[in-house]
């Protein structure tokens, strides 16, 4: 157990400040490696922009974690602090009384990529949003864990509609701390979808002019509007009768609000044009009730 004295205290919050120091620094590289790749033509502007949203993002949440560590789980910011090379075994057991391998860590150094620490704040606004009406919910289909029809598998652009009171029903959905998750209708025939949070980034409700976008999970090549970014299968068409499955509203039709995300100029700055998958009923095998509609033009809000 850690002691409280005020030399201690002192030397945590010195601990505390080098470690974020720490994350920042190394997460910088990889910031410089993009601005790098920027120079040298290899990254558009916005794919830079994006690696610099993706470093605030990590950022944040390592302050938030350690911040948050330090009142109930100080032996975890020193261990983590050792692993960084920040501060001696000697001295770390000096003030815990234990080894290093002996606390648990608190993931302060962990890249959040494949962890999204954003989850509960993405079921939380799409169960706001669920509320409000059916959700077109952004997705890319590549990532792990994804569950969608396989010829939809390799689009990074993916949207889907979700919704409490659609027709047919999606009398399996599910909301909670890993996924979102139901069974929805693609040309008639049914498959239950499985959209882990790490997979989601941007969602709005289908109709209105406002939606959320998490820009520092947006693929990069959706940011750049990469032409592989969208599967075979993929063409823009329009929103078919049925409420379930998959929605056309192109992302480059939303583009962000002008809420500013850390002063940087991408929250004015639509997304670059990259379409979005067709419905299956666009097809002219199965295309009967479909009816061309315009795509609305709405505003993302960014999530700092």
């Amino acid at each position: 157990m850690l002691e409280r004295d005020p030399k201690t205290v002192a030397r945590l919050q010195v601990v505390v400040t080098a470690l974020i120091e720490h994350r920042v620094a190394t997460s910088l590289v990889d910031v410089e490696r993009a601005l790098q790749r920027w120079r040298e033509g290899g990254h558009s502007a916005l794919a830079a922009h994006g690696a610099v949203l993706k470093h605030a993002a990590r950022c944040e949440r390592t302050v938030e974690r350690v911040t948050a560590a330090a009142g109930d789980r100080p032996e975890g910011i020193l261990r983590d602090a050792v692993d960084a090379g920040l501060l001696p075994v000697e001295e770390f057991v000096q003030l815990v009384g234990k080894q290093p391998s002996e606390i648990e860590s608190i993931d302060s150094l962990v890249d959040d990529d494949d962890d999204d620490a954003s989850a509960p704040d993405k079921r939380r606004t799409l169960e706001s949003l669920l509320e409000r009406g059916a959700v077109l919910v952004h997705v890319d289909a590549r990532r792990g864990e994804v569950s969608v029809p396989a010829r939809f598998a390799a689009d990074a652009s993916l949207v889907l509609r979700f919704g409490y009171n659609l027709s047919p029903a999606i009398r399996d959905l599910v909301i909670d701390d890993v996924a979102i998750a139901g069974t929805l209708t693609f040309g008639g025939q049914p498959f239950r979808c499985i959209l882990p949070w790490t997979a989601v980034y941007a969602a709005m409700v289908e109709g209105e002019q406002a939606g959320t976008v998490w820009p520092e999970d947006v693929p990069e090549d959706v940011l750049t509007g990469g032409t592989d970014a969208v599967g075979p299968s993929a063409q823009p068409a329009p929103v078919p009768t049925r409420p379930t499955g998959l929605a056309s509203t192109p992302l480059a039709s939303t583009p962000l609000s002008s809420t500013p995300l850390a002063s940087t100029p991408l929250a004015s700055t639509p997304l670059p044009s990259t379409p979005l998958a067709s419905t299956p009923s666009s097809n002219p095998e199965t295309r009967d009730d479909a009816a061309p509609r315009p795509a609305a033009r709405g505003h993302l809000k960014l999530v700092e």
